[in-house]
């Protein structure tokens, strides 16, 4: 049985038509009408300028209109252009005039673009504190991926803080628009952009906005998109115009920029506003010989060299520090040993500047840059020392060392070792295959072992970041050097497990770790299970199931509980019936004992749905209730996508249609969240409103699970797909669709065989679907092989449904009274029936079956019954159903219909052809076909499916 458990399509960034000016920028964010204050300084007017521009441009009447939704549903505006052009600008100007949003700001840097999280860091510094109606194991991994608190004392899933910052942006979304301003994006650290892509795809209609800026180079396209939630508008900065460009100048350097200077320095910027301050600055005064060739923009790191040089040379340590840590402070200078003196000059000049939190910034990205980049090696090597003296972050202070110390020394590879261990547990799985590699590249060239050690924590760190190429490389860099077998085979199985869908290389890289792994019981268990599992998924069955009793005894005899767990689970569900329910049984109780991992909380899942399965409802509900608890507590956000699969269908045939309902829409926004294939969390859903919910939904659901699980390849589930698409269709009154679903799904049952009728009961729904579908012949022998089935496999929960759809076959060939009395004995002997829903169905068909044999009181009586038992069960759509039939034999849509015609209806509902009515009534075959033309036409419907639901209440 498959348990519940990327890449941008589609045309996600376009810009609207008339955006090629950056002034329409205020209509795609909704910024209020009105422009910043003006200021007297330079950098104030250029703001004013460009606010004026981009928010003035609607009252000119120069920009589109508005794309409708657009504030309210979120959206993105991309500002792209050169460094210098005045992207930072723009978002200054545009977060001052923002008055109804709360504005969150993240302005990254290059120094910092390793350091985990640090743009979460940022954004959140400033917002309400609503962490506090956070789940409380979201809050924890977001307050431990921010700082706020301790480390958790074991791993956490990465996915619990994107979950912990996608909650709370909802949160803050609803008391007021929220609008993230996100500044050079191209230096977002790695982590915190894995987030913000989270984040982006899955607000829809929150209003959460995003207006970011990214440097590219003229002409170049903005690589990140990917980080802003769509519809994304890319609007690329162009250069001031030599209006603006001369009040800039002339701000800064009073009535000495005249007019001829400052036409020679707008042709030298292209109107780059900070090449022209700078070379502003550079020239000095308009007595700048005119003959002299000025600066171009390509030369621009001489003139920001001839500024920094203007600082005293004692300050270069400072600026430094500065440059080099990832949120310098005054008190972190002190710290260093350096008085916050050294850098009064560069403040003062406006090479650095002081923010609100204290941290300390230069002024443009690229003045760090240069400090940094012209410092002498072993200048920076000295920084870096003392840093890591200073800093109490492991990861920053691993940093640090890494950059300090380029040598290989063991205990440098230890401490990056451990950053790695510790950058993990923050949920930053890419950080940590960065520092894990760097941990193998400083183990001394004399110890190849245990680089290869550090290198397979590398791959699988990168595998779990989501990085398979890096995993790959280093797993096989790994394989290469390893001293010793178990490093060797942990690489063998890693690439195994990266393999995918092609197992063409697995069974040399399996049959090698095999002859590593054959003296150790713990390793041979391991090799042994996915030998297993190659061979199921290869269709060989019983070379399965041969490895996977080898792995047991090879796993009992190391005392390896967890894997023993995982190999009696992958028995049970290859085993089905009740001996597959025996292992399941064993491995639920054996997990029961352990801690929660994957393979123990799907241990005891499906032991839970074994329960199930042999009609222990009550004992399922216990332990599936449980199980969901221990795994809330636990934080495991994937574990609790998968455990919600169960609990949804565990309710939903305890008859808990609500509650079902409830957890069936958890499942599928945990399924979306988390980013592993949706097909089954849709699947859920369809299955819940198909019960509890509304049809349409359902059919919603199963349109989209059905599509994922094809995209993803999975055939088990691929198979419940389609059997979720019919059940819907019968809800809605298509059995011709229904059979084509469900044919698609009997296929796949009788090719993978594994034919188990109990997992879900859909294979009475298909007997009927191909009886309304004229399909009699194709009805008995599905009939007779699923029935045979389940005696097989002792599937007691499935003879009511089966019974049921025999009732229906027999009616269809004329015999409704013996029908409805087969099926009424059927439902006196499961009055008790452990599936409630299933009951009421029993009752709803035998109406129908009355009404056809025209005892209409028994029928009556029937529906009755069947509208009570779908109304306790909070089965909304399918009470619905019933009370419309019941409806009908009072008379409804119908009640002017000739007897014939009513017969007529009656028969395509029973899924009789124009022959067989023709010869039911007693007409010819054209005189059926002029009744049917006729019944379409008054009746506006196209197809006889159409037709069988007419008498159906509006």
């Amino acid at each position: 049985m498959p348990r519940g458990g990327r890449g941008r399509g589609g045309e996600r960034c376009r810009p609207a038509p008339g955006c090629d000016d950056p002034r329409s920028i205020k209509l795609h964010i909704d910024v209020p009408r009105r422009s910043p204050a003006v200021a007297t300084n330079g950098r104030s007017l250029e703001t004013r300028r460009r606010g004026e521009h981009l928010v003035g441009a609607h009252r000119a009447g120069r920009s589109p209109e508005p794309r409708p939704g657009a504030a309210r549903g979120g959206g993105s505006v991309v500002l792209c252009g050169p460094a210098g052009i005045g992207k930072s600008t723009i978002l200054d100007a545009l977060a001052v005039s923002e008055a109804e949003a709360l504005v969150l700001r993240a302005a990254a840097a290059e120094a910092e673009a390793d350091l985990p999280y640090l743009a979460l860091v940022d954004l959140f510094d400033g917002a309400p504190d609503a962490s506090d109606q956070l789940p409380a194991h979201l809050r924890a991994a977001l307050d431990g991926a921010l700082l706020r608190s301790a480390l958790p004392a074991t791993p956490h899933d990465q996915l619990a803080v994107r979950l912990a910052v996608l909650e709370l942006f909802r949160i803050l979304a609803a008391e007021r628009p929220v609008l993230l301003i996100l500044d050079d994006v191209q230096w977002i650290d790695e982590p915190s952009a894995g987030v913000l892509r989270f984040v982006s795809r899955r607000l829809g209609e929150v209003p959460v906005r995003v207006l970011a800026a990214e440097r590219v180079p003229d002409g170049g396209a903005p690589s990140r998109l990917d980080l802003c939630p769509p519809p994304t508008v890319t609007l690329p900065v162009p250069p001031l115009p030599q209006s603006d460009v001369a009040d800039l100048l002339r701000a800064r350097f009073g009535a000495e920029a005249g007019r001829a200077h400052v036409q020679r320095i707008y042709e030298a910027s292209a109107g780059n506003p900070l090449y022209a301050v700078e070379l502003g600055r550079a020239i000095g005064s308009s007595s700048y010989p005119a003959t002299d060739p000025l600066p171009v923009p390509e030369r621009l790191r001489e003139l920001l060299t001839a500024r920094l040089a203007s600082l005293p040379a004692i300050d270069r340590p400072a600026l430094l520090v500065v440059a080099a840590a990832a949120r310098p402070s005054l008190a972190l200078l002190g710290a260093c040993g350096l008085a916050e003196g050294l850098v009064e000059a560069a403040l003062a000049s406006g090479v650095l500047q002081v923010e609100a939190d204290g941290v300390i910034r230069f002024s443009h990205p690229l003045l760090r840059e240069m400090v940094y980049a012209d410092a002498t090696p072993a200048a920076r090597r000295e920084t870096h020392e003392r840093l890591a003296d200073t800093v109490t972050d492991p990861v920053d202070r691993a940093r640090h060392l890494a950059a300090a110390r380029p040598e290989p020394e063991e205990g440098l590879a230890e401490c990056l070792a451990d950053a790695a261990s510790a950058a993990r547990l923050r949920g930053a799985p890419a950080m940590a295959a960065d520092l894990a590699a760097l941990a193998a590249e400083r183990t001394p060239r004399d110890t190849p072992g245990v680089a290869a050690v550090r290198r397979l924590s590398a791959a699988q760190y990168a595998y779990s970041a989501g990085s398979p190429a890096d995993a790959r490389r280093h797993a096989t860099a790994a394989l290469r050097d390893a001293a010793d077998r178990r490093t060797r085979v942990g690489a063998r199985l890693l690439l195994v497990e990266m393999s995918g869908e092609d197992h063409s290389n697995s069974g040399p890289l399996l049959d090698a770790a095999f002859v590593e792994a054959v003296d150790t019981p713990d390793l041979l268990a391991h090799v042994r299970l996915y030998k297993a599992v190659k061979a199921y998924w290869d269709g060989d069955g019983e070379a399965a199931l041969a490895e996977l009793k080898r792995a047991e005894e090879a796993a009992e005899l190391c005392g390896d509980m967890e894997r023993l767990v995982e190999v009696l689970s992958w028995r049970g569900n290859i085993l089905l019936g009740t001996e597959g329910d025996e292992y399941l049984e064993r491995a639920g109780k054996l997990a029961r004992g352990l801690s929660l991992t994957p393979a123990t909380v799907a241990a005891r899942q499906v032991a839970a749905m074994s329960r199930l399965f042999k009609g222990e409802t009550a004992e399922a509900v216990r332990r599936i209730e449980a199980l969901r608890i221990a795994v809330e507590r636990a934080g495991t956000v994937r574990d609790l996508a998968a455990v919600l699969v169960s609990v949804a269908g565990i309710y939903w045939r305890a008859g808990r249609c609500a509650d079902a309902l409830t957890a069936g829409r958890d499942c599928v926004r945990l399924y979306v969240d988390v980013e592993t294939t949706p097909g089954p969390g849709y699947l859920v859903a369809a299955l819940v409103e198909y019960a509890g919910g509304t049809a349409t939904a359902a059919a919603g659901h199963a349109d989209r699970g059905l599509a994922a699980c094809l995209a993803a390849g999975d055939e088990d589930w691929i198979k419940l797909a389609h059997a979720t698409s019919g059940l819907v269709h019968m809800l809605r009154g298509d059995p011709v669709a229904a059979a084509e679903a469900m044919r698609e799904a009997y296929a796949l049952d009788q090719r993978l065989g594994r034919l188990d009728p109990g997992i879900l009961p859909w294979h009475a729904d298909f007997v009927e679907a191909l009886v309304g579908a004229g399909a009699r012949a194709e009805a008995t022998e599905v009939l007779e092989e699923v029935e045979q089935r389940a005696r097989h496999l002792d599937r007691q929960v499935v003879f009511l449904g089966l019974a049921r759809a025999r009732a229906v076959l027999t009616a269809a060939t004329g015999e409704a009274r013996e029908g409805a009395e087969a099926l009424h004995r059927a439902i006196e002997q499961w009055q008790e029936h452990p599936y409630p829903l299933e009951l009421a169905r029993a009752y709803y068909t035998l109406g129908g079956l009355e009404r056809r044999a025209h005892r209409r009181g028994a029928a009556r009586a029937a529906l009755s019954e069947a509208v009570r038992r779908y109304a306790m069960a909070d089965a909304h759509p399918w009470r619905e159903v019933a009370a419309a039939d019941l409806a009908r034999l009072d008379g409804g849509r119908g009640a002017g219909l000739s007897e014939t015609e009513r017969r007529i209806v009656e028969l395509v509902r029973a899924g009789a052809t124009n022959r067989e009515i023709a010869r039911a009534l007693f007409l010819s075959i054209k005189a059926v076909e002029a009744n049917l033309t006729r019944l379409y036409r008054r009746l506006n419907v196209r197809n006889r499916s159409q037709l069988a639901r007419f008498l159906d209440p509006e």
